[in-house]
C-alpha cells in the first residue's frame, strides 16, 4: 500500500450480500468505512464526516447514484470519487465518469488487489486533477495580474506619449523669415526621436534633431533631458548673457558631458543648428547623425559635410561648428535613421541617393515628405522616424 493510500472511505451502496463483502474487503485494506444505503444520508455524511475517498453505487433506482456523483463532484474539496456497479456496462462507466467519477469498480471485485489498484488509481487521478485545477487557477491569476499590469503600463505609456507630444514645438511655425515644421512617427507609444526649434533673442533661431539609442520610456526620458537642457541654455542667454546656445558644438559638448554623468547607458545622434536671422547664415554641428542634414536649392540637394562622434559615448569627444550661407529658397531637411529602414534599396549609398533624389525638388512640408516616403501607410514602424524641415521664405 502506498503512503498516500486513503484511511477513511464513505461507501454509498444498496445493502445486500455484495455490499457486505465490499465493506469487509475495504476493512481488510485497513480503511475506516462509513457505510450508508441512502443517497440523502450519504450527502449529509459527505459534508460532515472526515473522509478521504468516496464510493458510490450507480445502480440506485431513478439515477439517484449518478445524481449523487454529480453533486459530490461539485464539492470544492475535489475528493476522489469511485463509481461502483454490478452491471458490466461500458455505458455505465462513461456515465459515471461524465458525472465526476475519477475511477470505476465492477462488483463483485475479483480480489483485494483489484480494489487496492482502483483506489490507488482514483487517488492518483484525483491528486492530478487537483494539481491541474490549482495550476489553472494560478495561471488564470497570473494572466489576470499580467493583464492588469499591461493595462496600467499602456495607460502610463499613453500618458507619457501625451506629455512628450506637449513638449514638441508647434508645426508649422514661422521664426523670422524661416518656416519650421516636423513629423514624428514613433515605433512604440513613446519615441526616442525628438525635434525642437525656438527663437533665441531677436536675431537667432536654434533647432536640433535627436535620435536616442533604443526605444520606449528610457529613450523618451533622454528626449526630456535634451528639451530641458536647451531650455536652460536659452534661459542662460536671456538672463546671464551666455552664448553657448548659439554654438551647436558647445551644446553637443554639454549634452555629452551631462548624459555621461547620468550613467543611464544611452547615447544620442544629433544635429544642432543656429540660424542668424539677419545674416542668413547657418552654424551647425553633427554628432554621428545619419542620414546627414541635406540642403536643397535650385533643383539640387546635397548632404552637409563634417560629422563628429555621437553624444553620450566618449568623455573626450570633441565637436566643431561649421558655417554656411543659407540663401532665399533654400530648404534644410533632417531625418532620423528610421527613414532608412523604410527604403527598399540594398546599400546605404543607394538609400542616401534616393533621399537626395526626393529632396532635390525642394519639398518644404514635413507631412508632404511623410506622404512621399509612404509613412502614413505604415502600421508598425520598424524604428522611430523623425523629419524636420526648415526653409527660408
Amino acid at each position: 500500500m502506498n503512503a498516500t493510500f486513503p484511511q477513511s472511505i464513505l461507501l454509498v451502496q444498496q445493502a445486500d450480500a455484495v455490499h457486505a463483502e465490499l465493506v469487509s474487503s475495504l476493512k481488510k485494506l485497513g480503511m475506516s468505512v462509513i457505510a450508508v444505503a441512502d443517497c440523502a444520508a450519504a450527502m449529509l455524511g459527505f459534508r460532515e464526516e472526515d473522509i478521504d475517498i468516496v464510493m458510490v453505487d450507480i445502480d440506485f433506482p431513478d439515477d439517484r447514484g449518478i445524481d449523487l456523483l454529480g453533486k459530490m463532484a461539485a464539492d470544492p474539496r475535489e475528493l476522489p470519487l469511485i463509481g461502483v456497479s454490478r452491471r458490466k456496462s461500458l455505458a455505465d462507466v462513461v456515465e459515471a465518469v461524465r458525472h465526476g467519477a475519477t475511477d470505476y469498480l465492477m462488483l463483485p471485485p475479483e480480489n483485494l488487489d483489484v480494489i487496492r489498484h482502483v483506489i490507488d488509481r482514483a487517488v492518483e487521478r484525483g491528486t492530478l486533477k487537483r494539481e491541474n485545477l490549482a495550476y489553472r487557477t494560478k495561471l488564470e491569476n497570473a494572466n489576470r495580474d499580467l493583464l492588469e499590469s499591461l493595462t496600467l503600463l499602456q495607460q502610463d505609456q499613453q500618458a507619457g506619449k501625451h506629455v512628450q507630444q506637449l513638449l514638441l514645438p508647434d508645426t508649422p511655425k514661422q521664426i523670422g523669415g524661416y518656416s519650421f515644421c516636423h513629423y514624428i512617427l514613433p515605433s512604440l507609444y513613446l519615441s526616442g526621436d525628438f525635434v525642437d526649434y525656438f527663437l533665441v533673442g531677436d536675431d537667432h533661431a536654434v533647432f536640433f534633431v535627436a535620435d536616442v539609442s533604443g526605444h520606449g520610456a528610457s529613450s523618451a526620458f533622454v528626449t526630456v533631458f535634451l528639451k530641458n537642457l536647451f531650455a536652460r541654455k536659452r534661459s542662460d542667454f536671456l538672463h546671464r548673457g551666455s552664448t553657448a546656445i548659439l554654438s551647436p558644438a558647445k551644446m553637443l559638448a554639454i549634452a555629452n558631458r551631462e548624459l555621461l554623468e547620468m550613467g543611464i547607458g544611452k547615447h544620442v545622434t544629433m544635429c544642432v543648428g543656429a540660424f542668424d536671422l539677419k545674416c542668413h547664415q547657418l552654424c551647425y554641428s553633427v554628432a554621428g547623425h545619419l542620414p546627414a542634414p541635406a540642403m536643397a536649392l535650385d533643383g539640387k540637394a546635397e548632404f552637409l559635410p563634417e560629422h563628429d562622434m555621437p553624444v553620450g559615448l566618449f568623455a573626450d569627444a570633441e565637436y566643431s561648428d561649421h558655417m554656411i550661407s543659407f540663401p532665399a529658397g533654400a530648404v534644410l531637411t533632417l531625418f532620423s535613421d528610421g527613414i532608412l529602414e523604410v527604403l527598399d534599396s540594398d546599400t546605404l549609398e543607394e538609400k542616401e541617393q534616393k533621399v537626395l533624389d526626393i529632396l532635390k525638388d525642394g519639398e518644404s512640408s514635413s507631412t508632404g515628405l511623410a506622404e512621399t516616403f509612404g509613412l502614413s501607410e505604415i502600421d508598425e514602424a520598424p524604428d522611430d522616424i523623425a523629419i524636420l524641415v526648415v526653409c527660408r521664405l
